[in-house]
């Protein structure tokens, strides 16, 4: 599996790991015969999203062209380094976290091919918002308003099974534990990525007192369920 070189770089050893998939332009250096090739990520087809109909679908998948981060995959016998613009990598083992995430596309490095990855709208991952409005045009409408406001978008990448994943994190990423009792609320800057069964939905921090007079932490990510958010230690984007 992945191997932290340092905070910014970490190694694979394809031979032991099978394929690699990671976001292009992430590839440092290789040793080895080694192979890469364009990787698709399911729901990245020009047919638009799934469960939304029509002009709202075709519209979904424009605005998620403008979100997704092109992919590659590594085969062959050798060992690769991965890094990007010299932001901190975090190694996830996707098993030890209930084999589910949730993470930013702009946010995720890499993965081993073992792990299904998909583009799903953040209304049905349990994101943004989660607290309902339905699908359609409304829930479009109301997902890419929310994903205006936080810097986020509408879709976000799901990552399920056994296997290693890499995130990217500004300063440094923090894994803090979400439970019923104890739910996490985060700054929409920087949240990074969620593991298990964690819904998250935007919260207005702001009474009507508080109306025009402005503020950074206005807006913020309630994260509820069971399992672990990851948070940078910047509110600094991608």
């Amino acid at each position: 599996m992945f191997t932290a070189v340092n905070s910014k770089v970490v190694s694979i050893n394809l031979a032991q790991s099978g394929p690699v998939v990671a976001r292009r332009g992430a590839m440092l250096f290789y040793t080895g015969q080694v192979y890469f090739e364009p990787h698709q990520v399911p729901g990245m087809g020009g047919g638009g999203m799934p469960g939304m109909g029509g002009g709202v679908g075709a519209m979904a998948g424009r605005m998620l062209s403008g979100e997704h981060e092109a992919t590659m995959i590594a085969q062959g016998n050798g060992v690769v380094h991965y890094g990007f613009r010299g932001i901190e990598a975090t190694i996830v083992d996707l098993g030890s976290v209930g084999g589910q995430m949730r993470v930013e596309a702009s946010r995720l490095l890499a993965y081993t091919s073992g792990i299904q990855a998909s583009v799903v709208s953040v209304a049905s991952s349990g994101g943004q918002g989660g607290g309902g409005g339905g699908g359609g045009l409304f829930g479009a409408l109301r997902n890419a308003a929310a994903g205006a406001m936080t810097g986020q978008g509408m879709f976000t990448t799901q990552l399920m099974g056994a296997g290693s994943v890499v995130i990217l994190g500004h300063g440094g990423i923090f894994q803090l534990p979400v439970n019923p009792n104890q739910p996490v609320f985060v700054d929409p800057q920087a949240f990074v990525a969620s593991a298990g069964q964690v819904g998250t939905t935007l919260k207005s921090a702001m009474s009507w007192r508080n109306v025009g007079r402005g503020g950074g932490e206005s807006m913020q990510l309630e994260c509820t369920g069971q399992g672990a958010v990851y948070v940078q230690a910047s509110e600094q984007k991608m």
